[in-house]
């Protein structure tokens, strides 16, 4: 079944009204969606044209139900810098700081009557110290037994301990 041309041209026109008609109502705005009614700017000509559009605008922004957005306690500044790296630690915290690792090596001992004399090696140096001598300023010897030697690193005035027992030298904090 051949359509003609004049026959086709309706049937096109048809299916156009019928989408427009369509499109109208599913928008929600009814001013066209009789075409035998006449249009609201038709009906009723406004004498003041301004108090329709501020009556739009004050439908349009209601303020009164505007708030202010309250962020908790818990947000903190949202602003502030951030950094992956952790903060420095705080004078409290933080202490004194630790005294180096103690580095002597026990060479060995001379005892002389009540007096005993220790051989101890740090780098390159080689020292001879009594019990209540300055190495360097920086360490006192304490203590010299047949166990352990103990020093006191004088700039924090912490103690340490250079294990000596059978010979084999290790230290302790």
């Amino acid at each position: 079944m051949k359509r003609t041309g004049q026959e086709r041209m309706l049937l096109l026109g048809g299916a156009l009204l019928a989408t427009l008609l369509a499109a109208q109502w599913l928008s929600g705005d009814d001013a066209g969606a009789d075409p035998g009614q006449p249009a609201a700017e038709e009906q009723a000509p406004s004498r003041e044209p301004e108090a329709g559009a501020r009556e739009n605008e004050t439908r349009g922004l209601e303020l009164g139900r505007l708030e202010r957005r309250k962020f908790s306690a818990q947000a903190g500044d949202i602003f502030s810098r951030k950094s992956w790296a952790p903060p420095p630690p705080s004078p409290r915290e933080s202490g004194p700081p630790p005294p180096p690792p103690l580095l002597f090596k026990y060479l060995g001992k001379v005892m002389e009557g009540e007096e005993t004399r220790v051989f101890l090696s740090l780098s390159d140096r080689n020292y001879i110290v009594k019990q209540g001598e300055n190495i360097d300023n920086r360490y006192r010897v304490d203590e010299v037994s047949d166990q352990m030697i103990t020093f006191t690193y004088l700039p924090l005035g912490a103690k340490q301990t250079l294990i000596i027992a059978g010979g084999a030298a290790g230290n302790i904090r």
